[in-house]
């Protein structure tokens, strides 16, 4: 977030990010942004200076984040301190926000707390809201399949957040409605395990939605099964049953918030990693040991 003076405030972030929350925040400009690298930081850090922007929070704390605070050539520029002697962290930044420990507190506070430091006060949560275009697209895609069971088995972060495709397989064929897979291009070889693992129960939409369309989809949902992914944090914004499977990561700190969200996780000893694969002979212990009985359980009746 980028706050250009006392009443006016600029947000960047991806385009699809963009696509999905503009329409549902009027009143707010935003740079949708492209690419990934220390180029890609540098032209959003050129556009920011352009927009003569006074004081930048950056909310990532990747050196990629620090870059782009450079070339934007703000007078403040606020992030988050180093959790313990990683100095790095503090490369660009005129000011930064203490935090403790990764895990012991939630990201959305830690990032609350960085918009706490420019003088903005957290409102309570509400929906997320998706367009009347978004919505005609999923009704096109969906057709007959009301109120489905969604599930999204892949996760771009890598294989120590992905659950198990048999795993997602045995809770599909305990649903009795309509099943729908979804992610995006990179999610597309586990949603086809799935689909063929159901012999074509499955309506499969992975790899062919935008994220608003997507949106559109999981607000149909009757429940939503996820890995720790994005379509988990956009499911549970929308307020639809969510349950997520956890595995390398700490629900406790990137877990979608709400009444409406179960997180299924059983600690291993090696757990949390934060590692995007697992190191050891015994693989993924801590996905392998969630049973499909548990997600089962947990879907609503």
């Amino acid at each position: 977030m980028a706050l250009a003076g006392p009443e006016s405030a600029i947000f960047a972030a991806p385009k699809p990010i963009v696509s999905l929350l503009e329409p549902d925040y009027s009143g707010v400009r935003w740079i949708a942004t492209s690419g990934h690298g220390p180029e890609a930081a540098r032209r959003l850090g050129l556009s920011l200076k352009r927009e003569h922007v006074d004081r930048l929070v950056l909310f990532p704390d990747s050196l990629s984040s620090r870059i782009t605070g450079l070339y934007a050539g703000a007078r403040e520029r606020i992030g988050h301190g180093p959790r313990s002697m990683d100095l790095e962290a503090l490369i660009g930044l005129t000011r930064s926000v203490p935090r403790r420990p990764r895990g012991e507190r939630h990201l959305e506070e830690e990032y609350l707390d960085l918009a706490r430091a420019v003088g903005g006060v957290a409102l309570p949560a509400r929906r997320l809201e998706v367009s009347r275009e978004a919505k005609a697209r999923a009704d096109v895609l969906l057709g007959d399949a009301r109120s489905p069971l969604v599930l999204a088995p892949g996760a771009r972060y890598g294989p120590a957040k992905r659950w198990s495709p048999t795993r997602f397989t045995q809770v599909a064929r305990a649903w009795r409605g309509p099943v729908v897979l979804v992610g995006d291009e990179f999610d597309v070889e586990e949603a086809i395990a799935v689909s063929q693992a159901l012999e074509r129960r499955a309506l499969n939409l992975a790899g062919k939605t935008d994220l608003p369309t997507l949106a559109a989809v999981l607000a149909r949902a009757a429940a939503v099964v996820s890995n720790d992914s994005g379509a988990a944090h956009v499911a549970a914004a929308l307020g639809r049953p969510t349950i997520v499977v956890f595995g390398s990561t700490d629900p406790g700190w990137t877990a979608p918030r709400g009444e409406h969200v179960t997180a299924i996780w059983d600690r291993v000893r090696c757990a949390p990693c934060f590692r995007t694969r697992c190191p050891y002979e015994d693989s993924y212990a801590c996905l392998r040991i969630v049973e499909s009985s548990r997600v089962i359980e947990a879907l609503p009746q």
